[in-house]
């Protein structure tokens, strides 16, 4: 997608959002978005002298610029500025050289500047311009070779370095002559050191901080490039002062993994309990376990298709594979039901086998067919919808082919060779077996009572169809109302982000204020664990207008002392409660 939008959005301007079709590259649709607003250049009203404040402008939304880590350093003693420089010259090319980091950007500060406000009264007294000074200033202040040393062989330029760097430095330099006394700055302006922009700033629980904000590359791993860049943290504090500590903050991975440890427990917990139910229906071991081979394999198949097409690990392609445990042992089932049948007929292992596979491969073809059927169409259209749920498309019906060929093919092999043919009357059911088949007769003798209770009350079975979709029906209004639902399920990640816009004509020291009244409220909740603030709608670039924003991390959810016991849903419903009848600022946490 890309979003054309009025840079003076914010002042009353207007915005549009362009979705291209799925197959669109987003480079080309943004040239081509490009070449639209320069053609409706000519029907636009000029800029400036009451027209529209600015030209269009369009943005293009990339997943990756999304930061995968913020890492926040504070210290007690450092100066906002020497903060910056710190983080800017020795942390961040360090991170920046992490395999999978694409870019570092560091926010909450500026670099070391020094200002110096004109007395021009002064000046004036004196006899000095402004141009004056300004020349003085350029003089003191240049880098420039002195000479060369040479031993005949070898040359080397000299140069000599005596740029001003601190305030004291600018305050006592002579810029002119007065009736032959030197004047120097100090005599006529005011000198300070600080930021370059006074009014970039970050705070992080409370305490002055400069924050990194790391994005990922594209093809880069996202768990990976994190557990990278905490592993480096301790080396890089080494580099710092002994008072500076860095904290990483704003972490989505943790999510990650435990959504990948869910799947891996279901996963885990699908397979046992269709091993289960094959052993109780089958009541034999070795055809349990012929029939559960095809669970890895038919995974470890679409494992490797998966890495054929370029897919990924992530929520859609994990449920598919849970999904597909139920799915890739049906076709083993039905054949070895039929290839058991014909050894009970007196058949050898391997005959059977070859016998029972050449009935039953159409019936496997056509249920492979019948589940493609249902799928497939999920794989093809441009809306919304089938770009989400493409990779979980192909993905089950990948798992779902090659357990079709597995079925074919392993499975009779196997058969052929394990299974044992047993007369009648020579097996003697072990313990397991003896409990599956007392299981299995107690299932069907309910099962004939409830058979002969439905032959003799036909006229009741008679509206059972009817009866049935009624409930149907009644329970899926009902399932509806009470569940709620969305395109994409709700997920606590345990992080929250704020939005805060205060009055268009706000200054920016009380803008920080309440930002920072703002922070210390959250901060004071109990489900809190640390609030990182920005002064500006740019994660600390800089005072931009009547914004700041914040970014929140959750204590765990658990039921441990520490931890929190509400969903960051509830936290969210409850600090809204507080910010709603704030008067001067809109507070948005999502």
């Amino acid at each position: 997608g890309v979003r054309l939008m009025s840079s003076s959005a914010s002042e009353g301007g207007a915005q549009i959002q362009v979705i291209f079709n799925s197959d669109r590259s987003a480079d080309k649709a943004a040239r081509d978005v490009q070449a639209a607003i320069n053609a409706s250049a000519v029907d636009l009203p000029t800029v400036g002298d009451g027209g529209m404040p600015s030209p269009p402008q369009y943005f293009k939304f990339d997943t990756s610029q999304i930061p995968v880590l913020l890492v926040s350093l504070t210290s007690t003693s450092l100066p906002p500025d020497q903060l910056y420089d710190l983080t800017d010259t020795l942390l961040k090319p360090a991170v920046a050289q992490i395999p999978g980091v694409a870019q570092v950007q560091v926010g909450g500060g500026t670099p070391h500047a020094v200002r110096i406000v004109l007395n021009t009264d002064a000046l004036v007294g004196m006899g000095i311009t402004a141009n004056d000074v300004a020349n003085a200033l350029r003089a003191a202040n240049v880098t420039s070779p002195q000479g060369t040393l040479s031993n005949g062989i070898t040359r080397m330029t000299v140069s000599a370095n005596d740029v001003l760097h601190a305030a004291p430095d600018f305050a006592a330099l002579v810029i002119a002559s007065h009736n032959g006394v030197p004047v120097r700055l100090a005599d006529v302006a005011t000198i300070s050191g600080g930021q370059e922009d006074k009014y970039a700033a970050a705070w992080f629980n409370g305490q002055r901080a400069v924050v990194m904000q790391i994005n990922k590359r594209p093809e880069a791993n996202a768990v990976a490039t994190v557990l990278a860049i905490r592993a480096r943290l301790p080396e890089l504090r080494g580099l710092l002062p002994a008072d500076a500590t860095i904290t990483p903050i704003f972490d989505f991975t943790p999510t990650t993994l435990s959504a990948l440890h869910e799947v891996e427990v279901a996963l885990l917990m699908g397979i046992v309990m269709v091993a289960l139910v094959m052993l109780v229906f089958l009541r034999r071991l070795r055809p349990t376990v012929i029939a559960m081979f095809s669970v890895p394999l038919s995974l470890a198949g679409a494992f490797v298709l998966m890495w054929m097409l370029g897919f990924t690990l992530n929520i859609f392609s994990l449920v598919a594979l849970v999904l597909c445990v139920g799915f890739v042992v049906d076709d083993a089932i039905v054949v070895i039901e039929n290839i058991v049948r014909h050894m009970e007929r007196g058949e050898p292992p391997l005959q059977a086998a070859l016998t029972g596979v050449r009935e039953i491969g159409f019936t496997v073809i056509s249920i492979t067919l019948s589940l493609i059927a249902v799928f497939g169409p999920m794989v093809f259209g441009n809306n919304m919808f089938t770009m989400l749920l493409r990779e979980f498309s192909v993905t089950l019906i990948a798992t779902i082919v090659i357990s079709a060929l597995v079925s074919l093919t392993l499975t009779p092999a196997l058969c052929g060779s394990w299974l044992v043919h047993e007369l009648a009357g020579t097996h003697t059911p072990g313990r397991l077996e003896r409990l599956a088949e007392r299981f299995d007769s107690g299932l069907l003798g309910i099962y004939e009572r409830a058979l002969d209770w439905a032959m003799h009350h036909r006229q009741v079975m008679r509206w059972q169809p009817l009866i049935l979709l009624a409930l149907t029906i009644g329970l899926a209004v009902v399932v509806v109302m009470t569940a709620g639902g969305g395109l994409m399920p709700k997920e606590d990640t345990g992080l929250l982000q704020v939005s805060i816009t205060a009055d268009a004509n706000i200054s920016p020291t009380l803008l920080a204020q309440r930002t920072q009244q703002v922070a210390a409220k959250i901060q004071a909740d109990p489900a809190v664990r640390d609030v990182s603030a920005f002064l500006g709608g740019n994660n600390g670039g800089g005072a931009v207008g009547n914004q700041s924003s914040l970014f929140v991390d959750l204590k765990p959810l658990g039921d441990q002392p520490g931890d929190r016991h509400v969903a960051a849903q509830a936290v969210v419903d409850r600090l809204d409660k507080h910010f709603k009848n704030v008067p001067d600022l809109d507070v948005s946490l999502t």
